[in-house]
């Protein structure tokens, strides 16, 4: 079905040959590196193609993250540097119309249309890099996207660049055609559990996507391959061709398409052959993937009802509820009854939903039960679901499976070869949604206006730099705060403003991811780990000189704990900084440092 190379690879002479193979000279192969889509793309909007990038994106796509609007309007932002989109949805709505107008940006009323889906029909462009606070993703566009944290859209925000590793681009090379009843989510399962099994071998990489088999998929399908596809990958692009530009034409961007191809030769640090033909449907269940005929006889009789796998909720979220796939969900469920089960399918935007109205899709889907732009039966099914029911939490499944599903009582039933008419009637996108209710100030700034701060949220305050002896409250509240962080992983963004907000001067963990590590010294917190010691409520942590410290480099110290019953000496470690990361701590926090420039 899918053949991994974990080895380099030469596109050359319309096929792929491994390095060892291809009797490449090195100054060839260098050649090679630079004539992949990837590439091209990335070196357009870094300064250098060293191992850390610093890349200017052409659009930021914001979600819940007011606290990046609050610092730009602290250092005193005129206007967003670069096309910026706020979702309503994910603000306060009178908060985000005032930035947007503010600023000159975009706001996007909630349900109007998923973030992803409005990045795909209103702003993607073919070559271009996108940044966002979610998992937006448009490469199937010929679009780059990247995921960034708060501190990376703020670098923006400030006239500087976001980072991301260089990383090795994988070839996604296509062939064949998927056969009725498999969908897009059966394609990125399947990709996703042969570069898993070649050890996570698109970790951290670019996934290239081209080959004889994009042709046969429709650009709908493409999207939602795309966007479901969960390997762990930096980000992913595909090769663009007249279906991409027709995409760009019905959507009334025509100028946003780009051709888009690798160059031969063109080199790859390895590859996933993959024969649609031979892909299956799939599924993920607690975290593993397999094929529906694999799960229909290893299933453990928790998911099983009178012997069979049982689905007993659902839903068909978002970037997954195309209009293609939509439509043939309706054509499987036309005429039946979903009957005990539950099926909320939450839209991929309006447009969508008014061509599939003018289809006589909608009223198939809703005549069998599916809940439209509700996940409320899901949830409800889920609290009180019985113990023979394998239900759609943590699960993922292809619209068709689950279509197909549905139509047999809730057993789960693989939609392969299924019989129900697969030719759909022509989408053909309608702006007026967007017309009626976006409201678009790009290029527009009104700069004196006031943001909407209300009650829940106001102006964020000057912090006060880090002074040369900490007394600091672990646990508690008070002035001066050292923040215990048991789990990393469950540390918010936002859990860093809202801390420095009450006081917090430095953060205590045994270990910081990265990422997390560098956006607390961007707020002037000091990200201290620890061994072999438990911290109480109530303890107080005495940092003697620390501004010199930290000044002087210094990497590890000694700090007195003070508790109810104990006093003792500990070592803190905060790590080696660079010398801008020990500005911005000595600053008091990013915003700070940029307001005083």
């Amino acid at each position: 079905m899918i053949k991994v190379i974990r080895q380099g690879v030469y596109y050359m002479d319309g096929r792929l040959v491994k390095e060892s193979e291809a009797f490449m000279t090195s100054d060839k192969k260098e050649i090679a590196e630079k004539n992949t889509i990837t590439y091209r793309i990335l070196s357009a909007h870094s300064k250098s193609m060293g191992e850390t990038l610093a890349l200017k994106p052409d659009a930021v796509f914001l979600y819940d993250a007011p606290d990046v609007l609050r610092t730009a309007d602290f250092i005193g932002m005129e206007e967003f540097p670069v096309p910026t989109y706020l979702f309503e949805g994910y603000f306060d709505g009178e908060f985000c119309r005032s930035a947007a107008e503010k600023w000159g940006g975009v706001s996007v009323p909630d349900g109007l249309a998923s973030a992803g889906a409005y990045a795909c029909e209103q702003a993607a462009k073919s070559g271009g890099v996108l940044l966002g606070t979610n998992g937006i993703s448009c490469g199937a566009l010929g679009a780059m996207r990247f995921w960034g944290d708060e501190g990376d859209i703020l670098r923006c925000f400030a006239g500087t660049r976001f980072e991301a590793s260089r990383g090795e681009t994988v070839a996604v090379f296509l062939k064949g055609k998927l056969r009725k009843g498999v969908g897009p989510t059966d394609v990125a399962l399947a990709v996703s559990q042969a570069l898993g099994k070649a050890g996570n071998f698109a970790e951290g990489k670019y996934l290239e996507v081209f080959g004889a088999g994009v042709s046969g998929l429709s650009m709908d399908l493409r999207n939602a391959i795309d966007s479901a596809l969960g390997c762990g990958q930096a980000s992913s692009v595909w090769m663009t061709d007249e279906k991409t530009k027709e995409y760009f034409e019905n959507h009334l961007r025509a100028t946003d398409s780009k051709s888009l191809a690798p160059v031969q030769p063109a080199y790859y640090g390895g590859a996933a052959v993959v024969d649609l033909s031979d892909i299956e449907p799939m599924i993920e269940a607690d975290g593993a993937i397999s094929t529906i005929e694999e799960f229909l006889e290893t299933a453990p009789k928790e998911y099983r009802k009178d012997g069979k796998v049982f689905l007993g909720a659902t839903a068909i979220e978002y970037e997954a509820a195309t209009y293609e796939t939509m439509a043939e969900v309706a054509e499987i469920l036309r005429g039946k009854k979903i009957g005990g089960c539950a099926c909320s399918w939450l839209p991929y935007s309006k447009s969508v939903t008014m061509a599939l109205a003018e289809g006589g899709y909608f009223n198939a889907l809703l005549g069998a039960g599916v809940n439209f732009n509700d996940l409320l039966s899901v949830q409800e099914k889920l609290v009180g679901k019985d113990a023979h029911s394998l239900e759609g939490e943590g699960v993922r499944l292809d619209a068709r499976t689950i279509a197909a599903t549905l139509a047999n009582e809730g057993y789960l039933t693989s939609a392969l070869g299924l019989d129900y008419p697969k030719r759909i009637k022509k989408y053909k996108f309608d702006p007026a949604p967007y017309e009626s209710r976006v409201r678009n100030f790009l290029g527009k700034p009104q700069k004196s206006l006031p943001l909407a701060y209300n009650e829940e949220m106001g102006p964020l305050p000057a912090f006060p730099p880090l002074p040369e002896k900490l007394e600091l409250s672990v646990g508690g509240d008070g002035d001066d705060l050292a923040v215990v962080i048991d789990d990393p992983g469950d540390y918010a963004w936002s859990y860093a403003v809202e801390d420095r907000e009450r006081g917090a001067f430095a953060a205590l963990a045994k270990r910081f991811p990265e990422k997390l590590r560098a956006h607390l010294i961007d707020w002037g917190i000091l990200p201290l780990t620890y061994e072999k010691f438990e911290f109480k409520e109530g303890d107080v942590l005495h940092l003697e000189k620390i501004a010199e410290l930290v000044k002087g480099g210094e990497e590890r110290f000694v700090a007195r704990v003070v508790g109810k019953r104990r006093s003792k000496d500990i070592v803190l470690t905060l790590g080696a900084l660079s010398e801008e990361e020990r500005k911005i701590l000595l600053a008091g926090g990013k915003n700070n440092l940029v307001k005083g420039k």
